[in-house]
């Protein structure tokens, strides 16, 4: 199993990698293997066509649908479980911190800094008057 993050970083990395390449032929005014290129937007474009004008055989988009299921649950999947994996020791963390919090006894002086972010002062209706 291939984690997600490893799936995840190398569309970045190949993202990158286009905007570089992208950058570098229009500085310079020519496109790196222009013919294959050319060549393969054109499959691409017949493939595009046939599976969309029905030119594949209904079985084969079938099984095309099925793949795109399967690999998209697949990998709905591994985000979960990399997800949960992040969880549980936020979770320990979080339960630690709540057990063996300091217990205010309320005998502690409040800082001079946090007196005044919350200054004790009584509160005034919008018309000025005390509540």
């Amino acid at each position: 199993m291939i984690p997600p993050l490893v799936l995840i970083g190398a569309a970045a990395v190949l993202g990158v990698l286009f905007f570089a390449l992208r950058s570098v032929e229009e500085r310079r005014g020519y496109r790196y293997f222009a013919d294959q290129r050319k060549q393969l937007d054109a499959f691409v474009e017949e493939v595009w066509a046939a599976a969309v004008l029905g030119g594949v055989p209904i079985s084969w988009r079938q099984q095309v649908r099925i793949a795109v299921h399967e690999i998209g649950h697949g990998i709905v999947q591994h985000a979960v479980y990399a997800l949960r994996m992040i969880e549980r020791p936020l979770s320990r963390l979080s339960y630690k911190m709540r057990v063996t919090a300091p217990k205010s006894g309320g005998s502690r002086e409040v800082s001079g800094f946090l007196k005044t972010l919350s200054p004790r002062e009584e509160q005034q209706d919008f018309q000025g008057k005390s509540v």
